[in-house]
């Protein structure tokens, strides 16, 4: 039986943690060992409970000690932590366990390593590394490079323009009906309308600029709801923010939840407010449900909705958010259109993740099974 290692920060909430549970379902775990190592041991999403998937965590917490010695030691981080030998490493995020992985003593493994982010816009990976050049010569040890969208490549290859890797692909994070289902007999919940957000509650995901905008449409006299699904560090400054703006009847902080589907299938339009996007996991998941889409213009977000065939792209600041959700609220046209958009979406990502979201075709043919 061929083992497969992978490694990740962590499995708290984020677009890479959920695209790493949907892809286990692509592992046939009758033929494969799983072994999940996480660099910090913060662990909120649940995993399958599998004989063949094995879970354990290097560090208890993430602190400025922990983060010192994976940046100067990753060798001895590796050896110390990592007993077995593998078939495939794969370093399932940037920064951190691409910097362990790169360190591996085992010689015979295949590297894999996931980029989900554009480097050009948010490269938070250099914390992992003294510099660039470090970062480079790390990725060089990979045989293969994985994107999560044609933005994250194009953000590496103009961050690193002499890297060519042996191997790159574009890696869709899979998605299918089976994985967003929900309690059809909760699916009409009778409710006052309302948009919806999926996220982190981090500062590159725009959450101030989206207050911004609906204090706008508040003050414009029109009546707005917004639902915020997620965790993170920014939760008491957007609570404060919400507070001072008087929008405590407008945007509602909803904490965390693993699958949500039911409340953005109610939802009258998904908003995503993000400054950029490599891809957006959960604007993949609103089209799945034809949940209409509003969305910051970014490399990420333009890829997805296909440059606005599947959404509506608004200009990156207040003001565009603040021209878009009016418009939906005061336009019935405009969501009858918005709600076609997103199943021409669906139909589209359908068909596009059946032939790029192979993961056993692309990443496991080497182990000659």
């Amino acid at each position: 039986m061929k083992k497969i290692l992978f490694m990740l920060k962590h499995l708290s909430l984020g677009g890479a943690e959920k695209m790493f549970l949907r892809l286990l379902n692509y592992i046939d775990l009758e033929q494969y060992e799983v072994h999940i190592k996480l660099v910090f041991g913060d662990q909120i999403q649940s995993m399958p409970q599998h004989s063949n998937i094995k879970v354990s965590s290097i560090f208890a917490v993430k602190n400025d000690e922990t983060k010192k010695l994976i940046k100067l030691c990753p060798e001895k981080i590796y050896d110390d932590n990592v007993f077995e030998k593998y078939d495939i490493e794969i370093a399932f995020l940037e920064g951190y366990p691409t910097r362990i992985i790169s360190a591996s003593s085992n010689s015979s493994s295949i590297k894999v390593a996931f980029i989900h982010t554009d480097f050009r816009f948010f490269h938070h990976s250099l914390n992992a590394f003294e510099n660039c050049e470090c970062e480079m010569s790390c990725y060089q040890k990979f045989t293969k490079l994985f994107f999560v969208s044609k933005a994250a490549r194009d953000g590496f290859h103009s961050t690193y323009p002499l890297l060519s890797p042996k191997y790159e692909y574009i890696f869709y994070p899979p998605l299918s009906d089976r994985m967003m289902s929900f309690d059809e007999k909760y699916e009409k919940i009778p409710e006052e309308p309302y948009f919806i957000t999926l996220t982190r509650l981090a500062p590159e995901k725009g959450l101030f600029k989206l207050i911004d905008a609906v204090k706008k449409v508040k003050d414009s006299g029109l009546k707005i709801k917004i639902k915020i699904f997620g965790i993170g560090p920014l939760y008491n400054a957007i609570m404060q923010k919400i507070r001072q703006e008087n929008l405590d009847e407008c945007i509602f902080l909803m904490g965390y939840c693993s699958t949500p589907y039911c409340e953005l299938k109610n939802s009258m339009g998904y908003i995503c407010p993000s400054d950029n996007e490599s891809f957006g996991i959960s604007i993949e998941e609103s089209l799945f449900l034809e949940v209409p889409i509003i969305a910051c213009r970014c490399p990420g977000t333009e890829e997805i909705l296909h440059n606005g065939d599947f959404g509506l792209l608004v200009s990156n600041s207040a003001e565009g958010l603040f021209g878009g959700i009016s418009e939906f609220i005061e336009n019935t046209t405009l969501r009858l259109i918005l709600k076609q958009k997103a199943i021409k979406g669906k139909d589209y990502w359908k068909i596009k993740l059946l032939s790029s979201s192979n993961f056993e075709k692309l990443c496991l043919p080497d182990t000659n099974i």
